[in-house]
């Protein structure tokens, strides 16, 4: 498998995994409450739930990582190589590092891996 590859896999299963977290912790949180309360619930109505909550999420994680970058680019917050412009480096003081990090392991073209 070629690195690029494998880092744009490694960034897939980082968004799954805080997607499911997620879900996970929204979900028992949501279940508690209902039975709390006595309120019958479907378990299919909670799997699909379940798995809707997962894809936003998903999206949502990606879009904001996507941001962070935009952002970190802006403003001085990325090393680039000066003759190709590619990103080496996020630097100490960026304020949502994991973020950049995960959009750089999605689109690993941006740092030349291909």
């Amino acid at each position: 498998m070629k690195p690029a590859d494998r880092m744009r896999l490694t960034g897939r299963f980082a968004v799954v995994g805080v997607a499911l977290a997620v879900t996970e912790i929204e979900t028992f949180i949501i279940s508690v409450i209902l039975h709390a309360i006595s309120y019958p619930v479907s378990p299919v109505l909670f799997g699909a739930f379940g798995a809707v909550t997962t894809i936003l999420v998903g999206g949502w994680v990606r879009l904001d990582a996507e941001q962070a970058f935009k952002w970190a680019d802006r403003h001085g917050f990325l090393v680039r190589d000066e003759d190709t412009s590619r990103v080496t480096a996020v630097r100490q003081n960026c304020p949502k590092p994991w973020l950049v990090a995960l959009h750089l392991q999605l689109h690993p073209e941006l740092m030349g891996l291909t």
